[in-house]
């Protein structure tokens, strides 16, 4: 029999993963989190990652690294503003079979049509999403709680992977303290988001691969271009006991 203690370890503890490719790896697999997102079921996780990056830039100065974390950035709102059209589009599709294209109720959700979530600009999305969320919320009677919080997940990971404003670290004076704290945080949401997915996939190791590319982790096999992230089935909560 396997020895259960195992899945109790941290794997990207590993003191031979380096600093780059810890944030190497976790920018691709938050922006793969933000594009497979079935149900919001990983928005949580993909803000406490965002978060864990972020402090990864702060703690760390050099430019290699912060390159990688403003790759990171983009990576995360390129996929978000890529996956957004097709969750728009189902809010959409419950509020004009509750009330129909023309009721005043969609034009409340969405007074300038949902065109406006792809062609807006990243700094106008926060407020567009925010007007969705409150027209539904005022009709949840109706449409029912999934959709308001479909819609409030939305913003919510919109908020997560698009920042405003960031504190400029040029000058800031980190200590190696500081640094592996930043880096132990990291590992740990990495390590908490290997075990959402093996709870929302269970029997399923293939759907490792849509979210994680472990080989970014290993220098010597690392592929120059990653596959673009392959769309995610619908999680399945694990079987009852005695089924």
């Amino acid at each position: 029999m396997l020895d259960l203690h195992k899945y109790f370890s941290n794997p990207f503890n590993d003191e031979r993963i380096s600093t780059d490719e810890l944030v190497a790896f976790g920018t691709d697999h938050l922006a793969r989190l933000i594009a497979n997102n079935p149900a919001a079921v990983f928005t949580a996780r993909i803000t406490a990652t965002t978060t864990a990056l972020n402090g990864m830039g702060g703690a760390f100065t050099d430019d290699k690294t912060k390159l990688a974390l403003r790759k990171s950035k983009k990576q995360a709102k390129d996929a978000f503003r890529a996956a957004l059209p097709a969750a728009i589009g189902k809010i959409y599709g419950a509020v004009q079979a509750q009330f129909g294209d023309a009721g005043a109720q969609m034009t409340e959700c969405f007074p300038q049509g949902r065109s406006v979530f792809t062609s807006c600009t990243d700094g106008a999305l926060a407020g567009e999403l925010q007007t969705l969320v409150n027209g539904v919320t005022d009709y949840q009677t109706q449409l029912g709680a999934p959709v308001v919080a479909a819609a409030t997940a939305l913003l919510t990971g919109w908020t997560a992977v698009f920042q405003t404003s960031e504190t400029s670290t040029g000058s800031k004076s980190t200590t190696q303290l500081a640094k592996n704290n930043a880096r132990l945080a990291l590992q740990l949401e990495l390590f908490k988001n290997l075990l959402t997915l093996a709870l929302n996939f269970p029997d399923q190791p293939d759907q490792l691969d849509v979210y994680m590319q472990q080989s970014l982790l290993s220098p010597h096999t690392q592929s120059s271009a990653a596959p673009a992230p392959a769309p995610a089935t619908t999680p399945k909560p694990p079987a009852a006991p005695g089924a």
